[in-house]
């Protein structure tokens, strides 16, 4: 195989064509699950948190919350829990509890 002297943007637009001609030569289902995979290692990458961050930003707390849900049994972390204490009628003071 003959070897090619490339600039970078000569390998860029290189890799441009390769990649339209692969994408070219794709049907819809092998295109489906070249990204599938793709988002599987991707995904893989991230910390416990970056995931959690990534889905909540990406589309919402709501739907984290419901791919949450359809996993089963989670066990909930609620760092931000507070209890309230009555003093006199109509008054109440709160603040956080902090886990050991």
């Amino acid at each position: 195989m003959p070897k090619y002297n490339l600039t970078a943007a000569q390998q860029d637009d290189l890799i441009a064509a390769y990649c339209e001609l692969i994408c070219d030569s794709m049907d819809w289902k092998s295109m489906e699950q070249f990204v599938y995979q793709t988002l599987i290692e991707d995904y893989s990458n991230l910390s416990h948190d970056e995931l959690l961050e990534d889905i909540e930003l990406t589309m919402c707390d709501v739907v984290l919350e419901e791919l949450i849900d359809n996993i089963g049994d989670v066990e909930v972390v609620d760092n931000n829990s507070t209890h309230t204490y009555s003093l006199n009628v109509d008054e109440s003071i709160t603040f956080p509890v902090h886990k050991k």
